[in-house]
């Protein structure tokens, strides 16, 4: 009897044993995987390492990106301080006609000074051109898109023109038409008039004017 229960005690025994090598393991831990070899050999593969977050390198706390100015786009043909291309301050109104460029002037009822009209500018807009009898083609109006040579538009901002022409100053402080110097060989100024923090109007004109105002 005692060796009956001697044996059962042994075989119980043999059976923990063989139950524990095979959980010895801890859950969730990664094992080896085998790999067949060229040579029909198993080799071991170490658990691959789990993906982590990949992080872009960014810029220093307190750091700002450089800011790059681009100068202004210029117009093809610039309000120059002679002109606008072809025609010229002075031209009488044969001479700017024959540039082929402009409208044949007109005189209206009460003017002393004919205008007419660069017939690239768009149509139904004020006169581009004001014909003195004494000074010849005394003014000339740019159209939308063209520039003066610094750059200077209809629609430029008020701070755009200060940095361009530092001196201007409109009748009104910063609002109404201003002048400022035309660099030239010619005795002309620009004509520029602002309204709402924008530049509404833009003309080379003899100083010596005496179409208007």
């Amino acid at each position: 009897m005692s060796s009956v229960r001697f044996v059962a005690v042994a075989v119980t025994a043999a059976l923990i044993v063989a139950v524990a090598g095979c959980t010895s393991d801890k859950p969730g831990t990664p094992t080896a995987r085998p790999s067949q070899t060229t040579s029909g050999q198993l080799t071991t593969v170490p658990p691959t390492a789990p993906t982590g977050t990949v992080t872009t390198p960014s810029l220093p706390a307190g750091t700002v990106p450089p800011v790059t100015t681009s100068p202004p786009k210029l117009s093809k043909i610039v309000l120059g301080p002679d002109g606008f291309g072809a025609v010229k301050l002075g031209m009488t109104p044969a001479q700017a006609q024959a540039t082929h460029l402009v409208s044949k002037p007109t005189t209206e009822v009460g003017q002393t000074c004919q205008t007419g009209r660069l017939l690239a500018a768009p149509s139904g807009g004020s006169p581009s051109l004001f014909f003195s009898p004494t000074l010849g083609l005394a003014a000339i109006y740019a159209y939308p898109g063209i520039t003066t040579p610094a750059g200077i538009k209809i629609g430029s901002t008020l701070a755009q023109l200060q940095l361009a022409y530092p001196t201007w100053q409109g009748l009104q402080g910063n609002e109404g038409p201003g002048y400022v110097v035309a660099d030239g060989g010619l005795a002309s100024q620009y004509r520029i008039a602002v309204s709402n923090g924008r530049v509404i109007e833009i003309a080379v004109q003899f100083d010596a004017q005496d179409c208007y105002e």
